[in-house]
């Protein structure tokens, strides 16, 4: 799938592409902010609890102080100049979007 632009500036990304999803990971949180976990889950740190992973599979888990998230995601949308990262699964009413702000 790869990347492209969306209305709000943002840029939509395949969580399963994980080339381009290293690219954006390391440009939301910073290059030495990202590491590979031996089963390929891509993590970004931000601080002792908060923190973003997606694994090989899709499925983001996310630690934040007070709340955490831990889901499928069907796409992500990387929102750089917003310091966002929306994790967008489900149709119609079952739908679901998440924002993790970088802190």
């Amino acid at each position: 799938m790869g990347r492209r632009p969306v209305a709000d500036g943002g840029t939509t990304v395949d969580p399963t592409d994980r080339e381009a999803l290293q690219r954006h990971l390391e440009r939301f949180a910073g290059a030495g902010e990202v590491t590979e976990a031996d089963d390929g889950a891509l993590s970004a740190e931000f601080g002792q609890s908060t923190y973003v992973t997606i694994g090989p599979d899709g499925r983001v888990d996310s630690g934040m102080p007070l709340h955490a998230f831990d889901a499928p995601a069907d796409t992500l949308v990387f929102d750089h100049d917003a310091g966002e990262l929306r994790v967008e699964f489900g149709d119609g009413e079952a739908a679901v979007s998440y924002t993790f702000r970088r802190p």
